[in-house]
């Protein structure tokens, strides 16, 4: 539906606009009209499509930094799991028992939370405090050991992961670039009902064609721009996975 209302419409909108257009241009066309327009469009077209292409790249940049984030978030708490066999048995069993609880609790509700309003769970907050508490009530000898080091350097790229994860779900395209976009396309694809063509149908066609084009950039930087939200909105399978792991570990492998 959101394809329709953004690829669809328009380029009906447009076929209607060039017969209007031409039947209100027919006997008022001057010579040299179109070697003033078709410059004119021609510039407007050039701007537009820079304006255009660089907020499609940034916008699937983040979307890719997005993924990649959530990615190496997973990865690392798969890695601390793994690291906990160099605990004592009473540490291990607990930090496990966090690890496993805040990873349920990103994929089960963080995540749910994450594509409504972009906000975080409380649930997987709590099992970050537990964590740092924890390490704060632990022996000094304990705490400075090699592995807890380590442990707490890796949680502390967890916890700076799920910051930049949470700020990621709730980042938009401001609502200036959206009125450059969609204003900058309707004066192009208006210009272009505006040139005038001795064949009636060629001329629809090319701007139906351009109308397409420009409506399906526009539909995959609507798609991209909120990673958490939408038909391509990221999953929480890394996280799954994760928990899969866990239970590999817990057996023994």
């Amino acid at each position: 539906m959101l394809g329709l209302l953004i690829v669809g419409l328009p380029a009906l909108v447009t076929g209607l606009c060039v017969l209007l257009a031409r039947k209100f241009l027919q006997g008022r066309v001057r010579e040299g009209h179109n070697d003033v327009l078709v410059p004119l469009f021609l510039t407007a077209g050039t701007i537009y499509a820079v304006m255009l292409g660089f907020l499609v790249v940034v916008v699937w940049e983040a979307y890719g930094n997005a993924k990649d984030n959530v990615g190496a978030e997973a990865s690392t708490l798969t890695t601390m799991y793994r690291m906990t066999n160099g605990m004592e048995p009473g540490e291990l069993k607990v930090m496990r028992e966090h690890i496993r609880e805040y990873t349920e609790a990103v994929a089960e509700k963080e995540w749910a939370i994450q594509a409504k309003t972009g906000g975080a769970s409380p649930d997987a907050r709590r099992q970050v405090a537990a964590i740092y508490r924890e390490y704060a009530a632990m022996p000094r000898d304990v705490e400075s050991s090699a592995v807890n080091r380590e442990f707490l350097q890796q949680f502390s790229n967890v916890t700076a992961a799920r910051n930049k994860r949470t700020l990621q779900a709730g980042e938009e395209v401001p609502w200036v670039l959206w009125l450059g976009l969609v204003g900058g396309a309707t004066i192009v694809v208006a210009m272009s009902c505006m040139l005038y063509m001795d064949k009636l149908w060629p001329h629809v066609l090319g701007s139906i064609v351009l109308t397409v084009m420009i409506g399906m950039l526009l539909f995959v930087t609507v798609i991209l721009a909120k990673p958490f939200k939408g038909a391509l909105a990221l999953k929480p399978e890394p996280f799954e996975h994760s928990m899969s792991v866990y239970k590999a570990v817990d057996g023994g492998n």
